[in-house]
């Protein structure tokens, strides 16, 4: 036909209509791919952070107290680090088999409801730790790993919030990879 086009190796009719379906389909793609990612990292990171708390102290203005396997710290302030660092990697492994979860869920709604979430969560992460980084003299250098590690993950859900149309999000044809 003459609005014949490939793309990609696939042949498709129609110049609209296809274009919007194959976009949809390569969004789809790109959402699997970042909540795969998302899920993966956050399963490793919140284990770690539950496992070893003193990976994630220099966050928070721990100091470098030369080895990856100290676990009883004698201050106590130490200890009051750890145990909230520990509690909130054991949020992040949790949210990680939500994410992992959602990847094979064909409720559109729901998974847009998850993204959503998401930009939300870490656009507000984001803030906070900017405004604490700016404004506390116990932020080091190394957090701005964190709030650009936040900032990418709130831009990213909240591109494919924002932008994304419906076919994205729905459906039991998604393309999970």
């Amino acid at each position: 036909p003459p609005h014949t086009r490939s793309r990609g190796g696939r042949a498709m009719a129609g110049s609209a209509g296809a274009s919007v379906v194959g976009s949809a389909f390569d969004r789809k793609r790109r959402l699997d791919l970042l909540l795969l990612l998302h899920g993966s990292t956050a399963a490793l990171s919140g284990s770690l952070a539950v496992i070893f708390p003193h990976l994630f102290g220099i966050f928070l203005g721990e100091g470098w107290h030369g080895s990856f396997f100290r676990w009883n710290p004698d201050d106590q302030q130490v200890k009051l680090t750890h145990v909230i660092i520990r509690l909130y990697g054991a949020l992040i492994v949790g949210q990680a088999f939500i994410v992992l979860h959602v990847r094979g869920c064909a409720d559109g709604g729901m998974r847009r409801g998850i993204v959503r979430a998401y930009f939300v969560v870490f656009s507000l992460t984001t803030l906070a730790l900017l405004r604490s980084h700016l404004t506390d003299n116990a932020w080091h250098f190394y957090n701005w790993a964190n709030i650009i590690l936040f900032g990418f993950l709130a831009v990213f859900y909240g591109w494919f919030y924002w932008f994304s149309p419906p076919p994205v999000f729905d459906g039991g044809d998604k393309a999970v990879l």
